[in-house]
């Protein structure tokens, strides 16, 4: 069984990995680099880490516009193959976010080489060689904290909810991948928890992506934009349906999962 201490090796080596797929403009460098801080954070706060948990935290979250807009262009191209929108609408929208793409590859830019990368870099590079006591209980611990967050299902719960919970999933898998790493597999609640991420993800993308062309519908009508503007509330009308569906599988999911966990937690013995 290894200890904790491999973790942080492994942890800044992810984080390097996600750097250098940045810097060869890798189509999912950005996502890699918020799952590598996202990893970090998770098991540096489990082992009372927590000046390198916010710094992570806060790394993460400076990019979390960036990868929204990210997603939200590549559901653009998908709307415009679809025919969904015309091809001027799909131009129109394109060089707009294509403004925005550029301030958020220079936020991507400061974050990967900027005073904060660089001092998180360091910090974990003497963790890595100088290793970490025993905190395999700790980590086990924030595993069944996260796990019990999941106990509960998400009917009848406002979107706000549902993030929240989306993020505790993430975390909950994080601390699994922890654990696995250390010798210690939770492959079963972890799987579960893989499909329940997508679930929730799918919904997410779609949710936040109607909400930005909302925005652009009525920043058209503001300019006089009728044809756009009109192009988008129909798109709108489509989509709302497909979010709902979106979000009902994402409820039923998390239903699903609590169920899981509640029969854990009542007989350890049972996965």
């Amino acid at each position: 069984m290894k200890q904790p201490g491999a973790l942080w090796k492994l942890r800044a080596r992810g984080l390097d990995d996600a750097r250098r797929a940045v810097k060869r403009a890798s189509p999912d460098g950005l996502h890699d680099l918020r799952v590598a801080l996202r990893r970090i954070g998770a098991t540096a706060f489990a082992l009372g880490r927590k000046r390198i948990a916010r710094r992570a935290k806060a790394l993460s979250r400076s990019l979390s516009r960036s990868r929204r807009l990210e997603v939200d262009r590549r559901l653009l191209e998908r709307v415009g193959r679809l025919g969904l929108l015309s091809p001027d609408a799909v131009t129109a929208l394109a060089a707009r976010w294509e403004k925005l793409a550029a301030r958020a590859a220079r936020r991507l830019a400061r974050a990967t080489d900027g005073k904060r990368m660089q001092r998180l870099r360091r910090r974990l590079a003497r963790i890595a060689r100088k290793g970490s006591g025993n905190g395999i209980r700790r980590l086990a611990a924030a595993r069944r904290k996260a796990e019990a967050h999941l106990a509960r299902s998400l009917e009848g719960k406002d979107d706000r909810t549902l993030h929240r919970y989306r993020l505790g999933v993430k975390k909950a898998r994080d601390l699994a991948d922890d654990l696995t790493t250390l010798g210690l597999p939770e492959s079963t609640g972890a799987a579960r928890e893989k499909a329940l991420q997508e679930t929730l993800g799918r919904w997410n993308d779609l949710q936040t992506f109607r909400k930005r062309l909302a925005e652009d519908r009525d920043e058209a009508a503001w300019r006089g934009a009728v044809s756009l503007a009109g192009e988008l509330d129909r798109l709108l009308a489509a989509l709302e349906p497909v979010v709902r569906k979106a979000r009902a599988a994402a409820v039923a999911a998390s239903r699903d999962r609590s169920r899981v966990v509640q029969m854990r937690r009542a007989s350890p013995s049972r996965a």
